[in-house]
């Protein structure tokens, strides 16, 4: 799903922003703008979709 900014925004008002915000598990690494109409939100997991359209997460190698 994605999401304006905007519409984010609106929907984070309603909230104390003392509130911690979590992402499910994943650590948040950073804010990157792709492009003139793209903010995508790293983390530092490499997330992606596999070739059936699931949602992965890379697991580190040893």
């Amino acid at each position: 799903m994605i999401i304006t900014v905007g519409e984010f925004k609106r929907l984070l008002d309603e909230y104390d922003d003392s509130l911690e915000l979590s992402f499910s598990g994943l650590e948040y690494h950073r804010l990157f703008e792709k492009g003139d109409k793209n903010l995508e939100v790293e983390f530092e997991e490499k997330i992606f979709k596999d070739k059936t359209g699931q949602t992965r997460v890379q697991e580190e190698e040893h």
